[in-house]
């Protein structure tokens, strides 16, 4: 069986103290891994791991954009992946759908892999419009993308760090929903699970075929819990 991928989405909850240990204790990480450090760790991370993502990226290649890092510059580094659209992003940074497609778009021309989030509200689901939420998101961000080896990750708001996590029908149903929308874009993307991710549940939730991977947030900042979950999903 092929491995599911990980992707590890470390936010911003660790200092250079924090790194260094991380990196002292998390060694010989498999190739279905992905390490996702703030922007200003990511030269040690690159000395360390294969797969690296930036948590984001600016849509234009260079100029003056002071506090923004390109998709451009970032490959010329040896980064391989990007997030985009994480809902923290979209809440605290005013980033929309469209902004999500140029995101989307930069990154490609760039030749790095994408990683769109997409998720819907706690408001969006006790209201029944989750679906129609996520094909907007889906619509808007995909409009004009050609490329199978984006990743998209279902991450819904309300299950973000709560422990709320949705059932393994429910995820199954969200899934297959949203790789069906894809696969009429002819998008044949790999589609991961995040949300209160951690080695308490990932087994479980691994049983769930139609998941490619799972996208883990703060667990991942945590050695032991990292280790146990790369351990439990990378045999």
């Amino acid at each position: 069986m092929k491995s599911k991928l990980l992707v590890m989405n470390m936010k911003m909850y660790m200092d250079i103290d924090d790194v260094n240990d991380y990196i002292s204790k998390v060694k010989d990480v498999p190739d279905n891994v992905i390490m996702c450090p703030e922007s200003i760790y990511i030269p040690y991370f690159l000395e360390n791991y294969k797969n690296i993502a930036i948590q984001s990226i600016y849509p234009v290649d260079s100029g003056a954009y002071t506090g923004c890092v390109s998709a451009k510059h970032a490959k010329k580094m040896g980064v391989n992946y990007a997030i985009v659209g994480h809902s923290e992003c979209r809440k605290y940074l005013n980033i929309n759908d469209y902004d999500v497609n140029k995101k989307l778009k930069a990154i490609i021309d760039n030749d790095v892999i994408p990683i769109m989030c997409i998720g819907e509200s706690l408001e969006d689901k006790m209201s029944s419009n989750s679906k129609k939420v996520l094909k907007s998101e889906l619509d808007i961000g995909l409009d004009g993308i050609n490329c199978d080896k984006i990743i998209i990750a279902y991450e819904p708001i309300y299950s973000i760090g709560t422990g709320n996590v949705p059932t393994n029908e429910d995820i199954k149903d969200t899934i297959s929903y949203i790789k069906d929308i894809i696969k009429d874009k002819g998008i044949n993307a790999r589609v991961l699970y995040g949300g209160s991710v951690s080695s308490k549940n990932i087994e479980d939730l691994s049983k769930i075929d139609i998941v490619d991977g799972f996208m883990i947030g703060k667990a991942c900042t945590d050695v032991n819990e990292v280790l146990k979950i790369i351990k439990l999903l990378s045999s």
